[in-house]
């Protein structure tokens, strides 16, 4: 058995994948070919995408979409009935008006009432016999990128598995996918970063086999005047950053794809809506950080979390 390391930049973010293996080369390259196939499909930056044309026929009927759009965008409105549209993957006006990646200045109150008007995940038309989908009023945008890359990272690992491949870990900008164990038959062992100390962690997993997702206040993000963190996730419920009391979530799962979105909902909501919705997910571990830097584990997550910072941490139970 040999093992291989790569990395490719796809989805505005970097892919890593180390796979052990007899065709490990190949196995990272099938992989990796999907990842770029699906943002193709999913990325509402590449205008040929069928995001784009979704988004292109807002308010016009329907468009004609692949298999692997349908599932995203069931899994896009399933959340967000679960979350009371706290996750909602119709974001993308908002995203644009606060447009993280050059503003230092928060928009208007009166720019975000208006631009919200625009959010609604009930929006969304699905005719999943037909393979065909699209948006109830004009000027609707999705952005799925609370799901995109866990839906890559799922299809990556069955890619690997169609290859062969018992043992690999995949990381897709911070969605992580365990395939199997180590060789040696122990757990791998996924960090969470501190969000308040660069280059810091505050505890690491010890798993096999399943999603590893963080989200957090720290990724994209600015100071304002009033020196207040504007970040990147937006509660279209406010049209505002997200203030639930919670810096940091990370969930573990089975699916990456369920892990992606969860972690962004659960973020949403702050502790109690956390525990709500934890009390019907039982394969569903999640370890949270407040603003007071309180740390917060579900009990099937205790026995494998191993703590690096002397953080806090109590039971969050449902």
């Amino acid at each position: 058995m040999r093992s291989v390391e790569a990395t490719l930049a796809v989805m505005h973010t970097q892919l890593s994948c180390k796979v052990y293996g007899e065709q490990p080369e190949a196995a990272i390259e099938a992989a990796f070919a999907e990842v770029k196939r699906l943002e193709l499909l999913l990325s509402r930056f590449l205008a040929d995408s069928e995001v784009s044309g979704i988004n292109g026929q807002a308010g016009n009927g329907l468009v004609d979409v692949s298999p692997d759009t349908i599932e995203v965008l069931q899994e896009a409105v399933a959340v967000g009935a679960l979350s009371s549209g706290a996750f909602d993957v119709t974001i993308a006006p908002l995203m644009n008006l606060w447009d993280f990646t050059h503003a230092a200045i928060p928009p208007t109150q009166a720019a975000i009432k208006e631009v919200r008007s625009r959010v609604d995940y009930r929006q969304i038309r699905l005719d999943v016999k037909n393979r065909r989908a699209g948006l109830g009023e004009q000027g609707m945008m999705l952005d799925l990128g609370g799901l995109a890359k866990g839906y890559a990272a799922d299809r990556a690992k069955q890619v690997l598995i169609e290859w062969g491949i018992e043992s690999a870990y995949i990381n897709l900008g911070g969605n992580v996918l365990l395939l199997g164990s180590k060789p040696d038959g122990s757990a791998w062992k996924v960090g969470i970063r501190h969000p308040r100390i660069q280059n810091s962690l505050v505890g690491a997993i010890a798993a096999k086999d399943v999603s590893v997702v963080t989200s957090g206040d720290y990724e994209r993000f600015f100071i304002d005047s009033q020196g207040k963190r504007q970040h990147h996730i937006l509660d279209p419920r406010t049209g505002c950053p997200a203030r639930s009391g919670l810096i940091g979530t990370t969930v573990v799962c089975p699916r990456s794809l369920h892990a992606d979105a969860l972690s962004t909902t659960f973020f949403l909501l702050g502790l109690k809506g956390c525990k709500k919705l934890l009390a019907d997910l039982p394969e569903v571990g999640v370890f949270a950080i407040d603003e007071n830097l309180q740390g917060w584990i579900t009990e099937s997550l205790v026995s494998v979390f191993q703590p690096v910072t002397g953080l806090n941490i109590s039971l969050l139970s449902t």
